[in-house]
This record gives C-alpha cells, structure tokens and sequence, in this order.
C-alpha cells in the first residue's frame, strides 16, 4: 500500500499505536478540559456570590472597584498556571508529532519527569509564599492554603500520568510533596519559640499601634490618685478627664477629690470607648465615643442629641456654639492607577443641635504630604498574599482597617480653631491641625480647603494635640515613637525656632507611644498627660514637677489600671456657671 499520500498526523497516529490510543488521549484532555472549566465556573460563582453579598452588606460604591482588580489578578494567576500545564504538555506533543521517531520509553519518562519538574517548582513557590510571606506562623488559613495547592498538584499529576505505568513516579512524587507540605506547615512552629522577646518593635510597628485601654502592672503603687502635690507653685483649678475603663468622665478638684462625673454608657447596648470630653459653660458635656458618634449630655447626664458619624480625638467649641470636630470615613483613591480603600479624614463642622454644617475633606488637603514609602506600603497591604491572608482571618473586606493600619493615611488627633488674627498665618478662622502618621502640625484654611502652614516633618515623630498660645507659639506633644522617649516643645511657627523644651531628666521616665496632652497654665506651668502610664503632671518652666496624679482605678486580678487619653485643667470656674451646681451639691 503506498503511504505517500499520508498526512504527518496518520503517521503519528500508527506511532502512538493506533487511533484508539489515540482518541483515548484526546478524550482523556477533553475530560481534563471539562474539569478546568467547572472548577473556574465554581469558583467564579462563589466569588460572584461573595462579591455581591459584601456589595450589599459593605455597599457597591467601595466594593466594586476593588473587586476588580482584584479577580484580574486571581485570573491572570490561574491563566498562568494553566498556561504553564498547557504549554510543557503541547510542546512535548508537538515535538513528538513532528518528529519522524516512535515513541519509546524514553520519551515518555522526559514527558513525566518535565511534567513533575515544573509541578515541583509550583509547590517549592508555594511552599516558600507560606513560610516567609506569612510571617512564620502557624495558622489554619496556610494549612489549607498549603493543602489546596498539595491537592491541586496530586490532580494535574493524575490527569498527566497514565497511572498503571506511571504509579511508582507517581507515588515518590505524592510522598515528596506530601514532604515538602509538612516541613512547611512544623517549621513555623520551632522559628516562632527562637524569636527574641527582647527584640524592640520597628518604628513602622509603633507607628500602628492602637490606642491601649490599660497600664499592665505586676502590683499597685504605693499611692494612687495625686501623688504630689504643691499649693503654692501649682496652678489652681479643676481637672476634667475621661477614664477608657469605666466609660465615666470626672471632674476633680486639686487633691483628687471627685467632685461630679458623666456617663451616658447605660443609654448603650453595646460598650463604646467614650475616649474625651469637653465641658460646655451650662454644665452639658460633649463626649466622643471613638469611630462611632458624638454625643451631649447635660449636667445630670441625660441625652440631648446624638451624631452618629465616626468621630474621634478632639473637639473644639466655638463661641456661637458650633462645634468643629474629627471624623473619618472609608473611600477609594487611585494612586499608581489602582483603586485603594484608604480611611480619609474630615473636619466636620456641626450646629448646636448636632447638625452637620460642612465637611472639609483631609486628603484633598494633605496629598500632596503623603510619603511614597506609605502609599507602596498601601498597595501592599491591599495586595500582597500576606496581607490579605491577615484580613481574611480578620474578617475585613474589602480591604480596611482600624487607626494605626496602612489605611490609616493620617491619623489627625487635634483640631483647634484660631479665634483672632495673631499673624499671617495664624488668621481668624483657619484651624491648626495635626496628623500623627504624617509627623506634621499644620493650618488649613477652612473656606479655600488648603494648607497655608505646615511643619513637623524630621522634627517630631507621632505628635499630638499642638495648642496655639496667647503669644503666637505653639505647644506640641512631641511622643518620640521611634526615638523611644516623649517631649514638649513650644515653637515660634514664623521663624520656625524651639523656644522651650521639656524632657524628662532621665528621657524613658516620660514616653508615650501614643495619646498625650499639654496645656499652658496661666502662672506659666505646663499640665502633660502621659497617656500610656494612666499619669498626668504638672511641671515649672524649669521643668521641675509640681503636681502628679496616677489614675487610681487599679485591678488587682488583671494586674492593670485603665490609661487616659487627656486631661484638661478648668482654670477660669467663672466663666463657667454650671460650677455653681457643686455648692449647691455639697450643702
């Protein structure tokens, strides 16, 4: 018979023996081709199904941008693998039928052995993303990540192997893996018993840290409540702070003495951080409950209005009873092209009622201050296989997080409206802020929305609540997050100049991480709250302490007492009538 005329495929059809072996090939790629289907058609469904649910829980707007980039970025992964299959099976394939030699043994062990190569370098990768890229712990989300890829692996090499003559390479392979798996999911467990516990965090740690509810101490200090006290150097008046343990706001005279409190918890189901109040001249209290509302109160502490908005930090009450406050809220921005969820600041502007007036968007203003190395730091949170292995077992998605986290692009802690024309920049109207993350006091300009004033940056590191002083200068709560201790500064904000200082004789004896207050007193003092400690103090212009108080409510159990956030000194009771209610408590 006269093979001529014959095509190259009938040749290697007779080679590969026959066209039942043949199309039993190809019938086997088909069922493998229908298996791939139907997984990325599920997953595809569960994913829709995911996504819509987060849509209507969470809302589209914040939702769908992300979501997008995000499955283009699970489909390019899974093409690539499935490329990667495709391409070592059709090459070898195409070789074998254009060449003009049978298949022997030899070719089909290169064909298994490149096929269990390339799976053994997807599962080394694999193995190499679980162990470094998760932080050397052991959690049940890498467990099943490192089982779905070992499951996965076992799969393709099932569907390439014909598993009668290939079973013993298919057996060492699937014992190796099965290897490879284990070591990865035990080594975690030895490396986290070497770490050093004396280890300092990294400044980019500190810089994360959320606001901490309690001081940890092994026993009670010998005294608590004011622990110092000098009549005749301290300033006389009376101290108002909010404890974050039992959700109650005190006003205390000189000696400790309670003398009044506030507490709308009970109005509450949930428990919230009632973190600062500010005490109206009739008596009411404006008390931020963090991230979740803005309440006042009156004397006897029944409610009168409520914002629910997610303020935080600071307030300040103007004359004519507009209360000018913090707020933030999660949106989308685009930097490097890529929707990324960030927690934007506002200052937000609220009528006596509790009515919002205006909101002044933060990230409009201060864009152009954010460092690159926090933007990449962004983009990673919202994409690396760490991260988002973290926010997974956090339950957040989309991608957000609470104060302190990547998202957290500012952290504005102070908002101070400037009452009288003081100099150029220290106009009438305009509003001096701070942003801890971004180490930077500044002034905005509330109707043009831009900053006018700024300075901070390689000077302070975590600062808060900067106060405007009757001479023009600045008094700034400097928390030295990196340096490892805290300081007081005053500035001259038109020549930029320190003007005073104050640090501890021995520095680590005043550090705060995070929180802290100043406030100048009329004899010239300065009153320091040491959020972190639960201590608040009051030191001379030589820095010598004068007054001292250790927040009193120690639990013995739990070894801790509750920290504060800020304490304010009430130096003019005169210009507040509601005082005249404690003598008429104390007949």
């Amino acid at each position: 018979m006269d093979r001529r005329g014959d095509s190259s495929l009938d040749r290697r059809i007779r080679q590969v023996g026959g066209k039942g072996n043949f199309l039993d090939q190809a019938e086997r790629s088909i069922k493998i081709r229908k298996i791939a289907v139907a997984l990325l058609v599920s997953a595809g469904a569960v994913s829709l199904i995911a996504l819509l649910a987060s849509g209507l829980v969470l809302g589209f707007k914040m939702i769908l941008p992300m979501a997008v980039v995000y499955h283009l970025v699970a489909a390019s992964y899974a093409l690539c693998l499935l490329a990667g299959f495709l391409f070592i099976k059709g090459v070898f394939w195409i070789g074998i039928l254009r060449s003009e030699k049978t298949i022997d043994k030899n070719d089909r062990r290169y064909f298994h052995w490149t096929l269990f190569i390339f799976w053994m370098c997807f599962c080394l990768s694999s193995w190499v993303i679980n162990h470094f890229i998760f932080d050397y712990r052991f959690n049940w989300t890498s467990f099943l990540g490192n089982l779905g890829i070992l499951l996965f692996a076992i799969f393709l090499l099932l569907t390439t192997f014909e598993w009668r003559k290939g079973r013993r390479l298919f057996l060492y392979s699937s014992l190796l893996l099965i290897a490879i798996s284990v070591v990865s999911l035990l080594l975690p467990l030895f490396t986290n018993e070497k770490s050093n516990p004396d280890k300092r965090p990294s400044p980019g740690l500190l810089t994360s840290l959320p606001y901490a509810r309690w001081v940890s101490e092994e026993k009670a200090p010998m005294e608590l409540g004011v622990v110092q006290y000098d009549p005749e150097r301290s300033c006389p008046g009376l101290n108002i702070y909010s404890s974050r343990s039992s959700e109650t706001t005190y006003l205390m005279d000189m000696k400790g003495k309670t003398l009044h409190t506030w507490s709308v918890q009970k109005n509450f189901k949930r428990a919230y951080e009632w973190v600062y109040a500010e005490l109206c001249r009739n008596g009411d209290v404006i008390l931020v409950a963090t991230n979740k509302m803005i309440v006042r109160a009156d004397w006897d502490s029944k409610i009168k209005w409520i914002n629910k908005f997610p303020f935080h930090h600071d307030l300040d009450i103007m004359e004519n009873n507009d209360i000018y406050a913090l707020s933030h809220n999660y949106e989308v921005i685009s930097p490097f092209f890529l929707p990324l969820a960030v927690g934007n600041e506002y200052i937000v502007v609220l009528s006596p009622d509790g009515m919002t007036k205006k909101k002044i968007s933060l990230y409009k203003i201060f864009k152009d201050k954010i460092p690159k190395d926090d933007l990449k730091r962004l983009v990673e949170w919202h994409f690396s296989p760490r991260q988002f292995i973290r926010r997974i077992e956090r339950g957040i998605f989309p991608p957000r997080d609470v104060f302190g986290g990547p998202t957290d692009l500012f952290h504005t802690n102070t908002v101070e409206v400037i009452r009288k024309d003081l100099s150029s920049i220290l106009t009438g109207g305009n509003i001096l802020i701070c942003s801890q993350r971004l180490d930077l006091v500044g002034i905005v300009d509330p109707i043009e929305e831009r900053l006018v004033w700024s300075w901070g940056r390689g000077e302070l590191e975590g600062p808060h609540h900067p106060v405007l002083l009757e001479n023009g200068d600045l008094l700034i709560y400097d928390n030295g997050i990196r340096r490892g201790y805290s300081r007081i500064l005053e500035l001259n904000p038109m020549t930029q100049e320190l003007v005073w200082e104050y640090q501890a004789p021995k520095p680590d004896q005043f550090f705060s991480i995070w929180g802290g207050a100043n406030q100048r007193l009329p004899n010239g003092n300065t009153l320091i709250t040491e959020s972190d400690r639960g201590r608040a103090f009051e030191i001379t212009p030589s820095g010598e302490v004068v007054w001292e108080f250790l927040i009193p409510e120690f639990q013995k159990k739990e070894k801790r007492r509750p920290t504060i956030y800020r304490m304010m000194r009430i130096t003019n009771p005169v210009d507040y009538p509601c005082l005249k209610k404690l003598e008429e408590q104390s007949r």
